[in-house]
Formats: structure tokens, sequence, C-alpha cells
């Protein structure tokens, strides 16, 4: 650690550029999962059929511009919620035991690998697709079935890692910055994947690019992770005592290899709501996730390439007011916290709920309008920032 005197422009900084580093590494994961949502409306049609696959209608597969067929779509998504779900609990004991800097890591190398891969999954077996897709996924925690299955293993390490971020490097007047920007991570990764894919599809690199290019980003970024980040501040070669002390304001003394309680917060009744309003909030972004640029280029006809920018543009508005939401959550001191997170809850999730319900009434000729809708989901979900994300983070202090 640096003495009290190193005050360069950086040097009461460092968990900004953790921050940073630690955003764009669980947002390049996210993407990694996420490409395949776009992809698969660019793919050509795949000449070997065989392995985890019912057999569907000829007119069914004639009339489809997907690579794949309505069931070997449900592997895709099968083989990420799988992923998901095997690797939580693993995930939470080597975060325990080793830390967020190698197991994140880890996570973040099979995540690249598996999207490295797909290609060849996709041109050899389906079943290798999605085996990549569940070890994607469960790195990911907290797109076919084998590669998308490795891909979900990945995305399992999403959620624990902010979690620890969060309590290891944010100050508690920066919990809502910390967990507006870490928690962005669907939303950076679509405003990036959705766009790039689109372009590279139509390009004459083909959507082979489109992994390639995700990949190679990946994989810099994660070893960036691994240069800088620490698992305690005050381990970080570049931290300063002013900074440390500004980290660690107002914070109990906690041992750091205390057993969790699990009991106790599958119990509390606050931690129960939360959870119910992060399934219905999950439940709904990630629909638009995975079915929103099949949607617009299906149902309301966009061209490929435009289809990447219109699903990409609503995610940079909730992603816009998310952090307003996060900042507003911090610095509006003439509500209680309790009134806060209410106010904000009620927002993200019943104005959305209204115009999700809207949208499925509305015309497929008057297009315009259900892209107002969808902005309009997008900017109102934006406040869970300030509901239920920090309503986790300071009722789980108890624990």
């Amino acid at each position: 650690m640096k003495d009290k005197g190193s005050t360069g422009c950086l040097a009461i900084r460092q968990r900004y550029i953790v921050l940073a580093i630690g955003t764009l590494c669980i947002a390049s994961i996210a993407s990694n999962m996420t490409v395949i949502n776009f992809t698969q409306i660019c793919m050509a049609p795949r000449i070997n059929n065989t392995g985890l696959h019912l057999q569907s209608s000829i007119n069914e597969t004639a009339h489809s511009s997907s690579a794949f067929d309505n069931d070997q779509k449900a592997y895709i998504q099968w083989a990420a919620a799988i992923g998901t779900l095997a690797a939580a609990w693993p995930f939470h004991w080597f975060y325990q035991q080793y830390g967020a800097r190698v197991v994140f890591f880890i996570a973040g190398a099979v995540s690249t690998v598996a999207t490295a891969v797909m290609p060849l999954a996709h041109h050899t077996h389906f079943n290798l697709l999605v085996l990549a897709r569940f070890f994607q996924v469960c790195l990911q925690i907290p797109h076919s079935l084998s590669d998308q299955t490795f891909q979900g293993v990945s995305f399992g390490a999403d959620f624990a890692a902010i979690g620890l971020i969060v309590v290891n490097w944010a100050s508690l007047k920066q919990h809502g910055l910390f967990i507006s920007l870490l928690s962005s991570f669907s939303q950076i990764s679509v405003m990036f994947t959705m766009p790039v894919s689109g372009e590279l599809c139509e390009s004459r690199w083909g959507w082979e690019s489109v992994y390639y290019v995700h990949a190679a980003l990946s994989g810099f970024l994660f070893v960036l992770w691994f240069y800088f980040y620490r698992n305690n501040p005050t381990k970080h070669p570049k931290m300063t005592e002013i900074e440390l002390e500004k980290i660690h304001r107002g914070k109990g003394d906690v041992e750091e290899h205390e057993a969790a309680p699990i009991a106790k917060i599958m119990t509390n009744s606050v931690m129960l709501a939360v959870w119910l309003s992060a399934f219905g909030e999950l439940m709904m972004s990630q629909f638009i996730v995975m079915y929103g640029s099949v949607f617009l280029k299906e149902v309301l006809g966009f061209a490929v390439n435009h289809t990447g920018y219109f699903v990409a543009v609503p995610r940079a508005l909730h992603l816009g007011f998310k952090v307003i939401s996060g900042i507003a959550s911090d610095r509006i001191h003439f509500w209680s916290e309790k009134t806060k997170m209410r106010l904000f809850n009620t927002i993200a999730l019943m104005v959305s709920g209204a115009f999700f319900c809207i949208l499925g009434y509305l015309p497929k000729d008057q297009a315009h309008l259900s892209v107002i809708a969808l902005l309009v989901i997008e900017c109102s979900t934006g406040f869970i920032c300030g509901g239920f994300y920090k309503c986790a983070t300071l009722v789980a202090r108890q624990f």
C-alpha cells in the first residue's frame, strides 16, 4: 500500500478503475452468451441437423429464416438456464474459498474459449453447440446445447462477482453508483453485441466473425482483470490510506471467511420480496434480450443490420435511467431509504408490466408504436437500481 501522501490523479481512485474493468468483464460474459440470440437470424441453414433434435415438419424448416427449428431453439435456451442453475452454488463456494480474482478469471477464460469454438461447433454437430452454450451461462451466473451449456456456466459467475466488488470496493455512499454500473452488464452487452453483430453478419466476413470478435475482446478484458483486481483493497499495490479509509468508512468489522447464514437469508421476508421482484424483472428483460431481435425482424420486418440498432437503443436508454436512478437514490435525502426503494421498485415493475401487456396487442403494421412501447419498458425498468437492487445489498448487511 502506498503512503498517505500519494495523491496523484488516480492515486485515490483505484476503486473506479476496478469498477470500470469489472463492469466490462461482466458485460463481456453477458455478450458472449447473448450473441447467439442475434446470429441465429443471419446464420445459413444448417446441413447437419442430427443430435438433440426432434423431427419437425418440412414446411416449418423451409419457411424459417433461422438456422434452427423450434425444438433446437428450445434446447439452446434450456442449456443456458441449466448451466446457470448448475453453477450457482459451486461458484458461491469457490468465491468464498479463493476470492473473485482467480475464480472470475477462470470463468472468463472458459466463456472466451466457448465463444471462440461456437462456429466450429455449429458446423460440426448441434450437440457440441449446446454444450458450449451450457458453459457460457454457468460462468455468467449468480446458447445451443453444447456450446450454449459452457456459456451458461460462465454466466453463473457474473452475479456473485457483482456482490463481491460492491462489498469489498464500494464505499457506503457509493453503493448506488457501483450497483447501477455493475448490474448494467446486460444493457452494455446488448448495446455492443447487437449493432456489431448486425454489421458483421452483413459483411464479407460473415456471422462467424461475430464470435471471433467477441472472444478476442473477452480474452483481453479478463487479462486486465487478473492483472489489476485484488480480492482485498488493502493488498492492492496502488491503494492509498486515504482511499482505503473512504472505502471502509461506516462499515462494521466482519470476519473474512465467516460462513454465510443461508437458512436465515432464505427465510427472511424482505429477501423473499427481493427475489420475487428480481424474478419478474428478469423474466421481462431476458425475454427482450432473447427474442427482441427475432421480434423486430420476423414480426415487424426490420432489416438485419437495422434490427441490431433497434435492440441496442432501448437498452442504452435503460442503462442511462439505471445510472441516474442509482445516483438519485444516493443523493436524495428528504425521503427515507424504505420510501425511495418502494417508489423506485413500483415504477420499475408496474409501469413496465403495463406497457408489456400493451405491446402484445399492438398491430404489427404500426411498428413505430411497438418500438415506443419497448422504449418505455426499458426506461421504466431502469429504476430497479434504486429499488430491489439496492434493497438486497442493504438488507444483506445484517447477515
